[in-house]
């Protein structure tokens, strides 16, 4: 028989299950919190960081635009280091994000579902706008472009733009999930609340203090949820109000950006004037401008590429899928190869041309001559989407190099011709004179060019009444013809018949003069000779001697006689020649003769013979008659010489030995080394002293150390060659210098010296035996050096030499 439930006991079953429900609920409810609050708790970061990107993206962009478009290097420099922090500063931020995409997708960390898509998007984007930063600063760089252009610069700022609102698009959604989040956390919390507190009610009523204990435990336990939950939400709107400050900050960051774009609008404008300004010069220049791409097409040009391709901009537009304006040809006027294109060779090598001249054929058969001018591009303001191009600019220089080879010609002509012919600026200063020119005057056209005619050619006897003429004539644009007196380089005078003609240019104005010259010094010097020689034979005591056309003497005086000893009579009629050895009457005919016929005079040093056959040096002057004869005067330079020879002898050598002293070592051997040096021979130099010479002059005298230096200069004169420059330097220090010598002699020369300076003290000829030491230094070729340097290393390898011997002589 089935026992009947009591409604009492029913009650407290039915209250039992609902506490046990309750309690689960509460349970669940309570991990539900737990989770829900973790969420919440990392929202406010994620939202920092993400929001911090969207900040340092935009300086990022205003650095890059700001370094590139700064005036000058130094002021790049500021925006660079903030450009390159901001970057550095944003991949770490990227790094984080990508820490939390990796935890959200290991179910680490809860978020909302499309989170991780957003924060892909961000990345993607942000990676993309370092990129394009990236690139621009790195084709700056490399010197291919200059400033950014405002596509450029409107294309980074279009980017950016689309980065903030995605960058704004995720910061909302994380914070209306955050908002539902805890709306619905709050309205959960309100039921279990409800519930808990109908559960504790019911046991309180049903079940006994230990289990109404356990309740209020758990009721503690929700309580310090609660309590968390608060300090969450407090930390939640805390982040609120950082949002808020970022979003004033962002604002602020908006309103910079709006001057920066009205700043951008404004270096806009000026670019499109800029633009418009480089167009019109493009159009407008005398130069062909094409751009080809690797493909070979022609993908711009401007009006005179067509000109000078020599067919109209219609025709030109036909050819562009080719490419092929002009058939280059080589020297033998075949096509090149395409290979050999210039337009390839750059796309190749990378390398740009400038001024190179290419004969070409035209579409009409015709050959031009161009200089062109190539370099490769790459850039996609050109439409050509990242490819390889070269643009090239190019002149038509055919009627130039026609008219350059006609004024060639004209220059061969001039240069050629035996009238002297000068050109002067409009100022009189030399501009290009004739080779005839300088043979009459002695100046090169290198010493001539930028110099006045009265700086180089002016003189004492020029008259001035002549000069005033001139320049009086330049003042007023006028030609000029006359004669004035002039003076050659080496000073001797001459006469010019000179006509001056103005050139002038289309307005009339005077750009040059040119000169047309005439020597006229033998006309104009006949009398001055006759009067001259009047004089000479009337008081000169100089020889005189008048040469007939064909060479014989006609007259010569008794001074002329007296200087050959012999008498008038045996000298007239007899060839004039006939005085001198037979080399020097050679030069005499070939070189001396053809000057006086060209100048009208010569003089210089010569040797004659005597009546005995002594030759003697004299010095002779000879001056052209009009009639085609020469007036000789000559005087006898025997004393002259032989003091000059005296006093050379006593200034370049030494009076001890009789071997070069100092000075005359410098002087012949600074020649003999220049020689060498021009004839890439080898050379040899060596210096030495006497062996304990300090201790002979202290020992025996100054008069047995005298005659040590006399016997050593001996020795030595006999060791070397007579073309070897010996010398003693000072004191015991002597020093040869040997030409077409190689270092490896130097052993042997030792050898000999030291056998020839045993030969003389076995002879006894000093009371004490006399020694030398030796260093040396070669002359290479390969590696100049200078006397100095040679004399230099020479006393180091001497001082070597001394040294080694004292260790020897030290060692028992």
């Amino acid at each position: 028989m089935p026992t009947s439930t009591s409604p009492f006991r029913q009650f407290t079953r039915l209250a039992a299950a609902c506490m046990v429900a309750f309690l689960v609920l509460c349970g669940v409810e309570w991990l539900w919190v737990r989770a829900v609050t973790k969420q919440i708790t990392a929202v406010p970061a994620r939202t920092a960081l993400i929001a911090r990107d969207r900040m340092l993206s935009q300086r990022f962009i205003f650095g890059t635009i700001a370094s590139m478009q700064a005036p000058s290097s130094q002021a790049r420099a500021p925006w660079f280091a903030e450009r390159e922090w901001t970057r550095t500063a944003i991949e770490r931020s990227l790094a984080e994000l990508h820490e939390i995409s990796r935890r959200a997708t290991d179910g680490s960390l809860t978020v909302r579902p499309a989170l991780i898509a957003d924060l892909s998007r961000m990345d993607s984007a942000a990676h993309a706008l370092l990129r394009t930063g990236d690139a621009l600063i790195t084709e700056r760089l490399d010197g291919t472009r200059g400033q950014l252009s405002e596509s450029e610069i409107a294309a980074l700022v279009l980017q950016l733009n689309e980065f903030i609102a995605l960058v704004d698009a995720i910061v909302a959604n994380e914070v209306q999930w955050t908002e539902q989040r805890t709306h619905a956390l709050q309205r959960d919390q309100g039921i279990v609340f409800g519930g808990i507190i109908v559960v504790v009610l019911l046991l309180v009523l049903i079940v006994l203090r230990p289990a109404a204990m356990r309740m209020g435990a758990m009721a503690k336990s929700i309580a310090e949820s609660n309590r968390r939950l608060a300090e969450q939400a407090a930390a939640l709107e805390d982040a609120a109000h950082e949002l808020e400050a970022q979003n004033h900050e962002l604002q602020a960051q908006q309103r910079t950006m709006e001057e920066h774009r009205q700043l951008l609008e404004s270096v806009q404008v000026a670019l499109g004037a800029n633009e418009e300004r480089y167009r019109a010069i493009f159009a407008t220049m005398a130069e062909g401008l094409v751009l080809r791409d690797d493909h070979g097409r022609l993908q711009a040009w401007n009006p005179s590429a067509a000109r000078i391709a020599g067919i109209s901009e219609a025709d030109f537009a036909r050819i562009v899928g080719t490419g092929k304006v002009f058939d280059v040809l080589d020297e033998s006027g075949e096509s090149v190869q395409e290979d050999q294109h210039p337009f390839n060779e750059v796309l190749r090598t990378g390398v740009a041309q400038t001024g190179r001249v290419l004969t070409v054929r035209r579409q009409d058969g015709t050959m031009r001559w161009l200089r062109i001018n190539l370099r490769l591009v790459q850039s996609d303001q050109f439409g050509l989407q990242g490819r390889r191009a070269v643009v090239g600019s190019f002149v038509d220089i055919t009627d130039e190099r026609a008219t350059a080879e006609r004024l060639r010609s004209f220059s061969v002509v001039l240069e050629q011709t035996d009238q002297p012919i000068a050109m002067t600026d409009a100022q009189l200063r030399f501009t290009w004179v004739n080779r005839s020119w300088s043979e009459a005057t002695g100046y090169s056209l290198e010493e001539a060019i930028g110099k006045r005619p009265g700086e180089l050619l002016h003189g004492t006897h020029t008259a001035a009444d002549t000069v005033e003429r001139m320049r009086a004539a330049a003042r007023q644009g006028e030609p000029f013809a006359g004669e004035v007196l002039n003076y050659r380089r080496d000073g001797t005078p001459f006469w010019m018949e000179v006509h001056t003609t103005p050139l002038r240019n289309e307005h009339g104005e005077v750009t040059s003069w040119i000169s047309v010259e005439r020597d006229i010094t033998s006309r104009k010097g006949e009398e001055r000779e006759r009067q001259q020689l009047a004089a000479a034979l009337a008081v000169t005591t100089d020889g005189i001697g008048i040469v007939s056309v064909g060479g014989g003497l006609e007259f010569v005086n008794h001074a002329y006689a007296r200087v050959h000893r012999d008498r008038p009579r045996n000298l007239i009629g007899r060839p004039w020649t006939s005085r001198f050895p037979d080399d020097e009457a050679m030069r005499i005919e070939r070189d001396i003769i053809p000057l006086v016929t060209r100048l009208g005079a010569w003089s210089g040093e010569v040797i004659g013979l005597r009546a005995n056959g002594e030759a003697f040096p004299q010095e002779l002057s000879i001056t052209l008659l009009p009639t085609g004869g020469l007036v000789c005067v000559m005087r006898d330079a025997t004393d002259r010489k032989s003091a000059e020879e005296m006093l050379r002898t006593q200034a370049m050598n030494d009076e001890l030995t009789g071997l070069f002293n100092r000075r005359g070592f410098f002087a012949m051997a600074n020649s003999r080394l220049d020689d060498a040096r021009r004839r890439n021979a080898p050379a040899l130099m060596l210096y030495g002293d006497a062996d304990r010479f300090k201790q002979v002059n202290d020992t025996y005298g100054h008069e047995v150390g005298d005659r040590v230096l006399q016997t050593i200069a001996s020795v030595l004169r006999t060791c070397f060659r007579s073309g070897d420059i010996v010398a003693r330097l000072g004191g015991d220090e002597f020093v040869a210098m040997l030409v077409d010598t190689p270092a490896e002699s130097i052993e042997a020369l030792r050898e000999k010296i030291d056998a020839a300076l045993e030969d003389v003290n076995a002879l006894g000829v000093c009371p004490c035996p006399i020694g030398m030491s030796f260093g040396y230094a070669a002359y290479h070729p390969g590696t100049p050096s200078t006397l100095d340097e040679l004399l230099r290393s020479a006393d180091e390898t001497l001082y070597e030499e001394k040294r080694v011997r004292r260790a020897a002589r030290a060692t028992p």
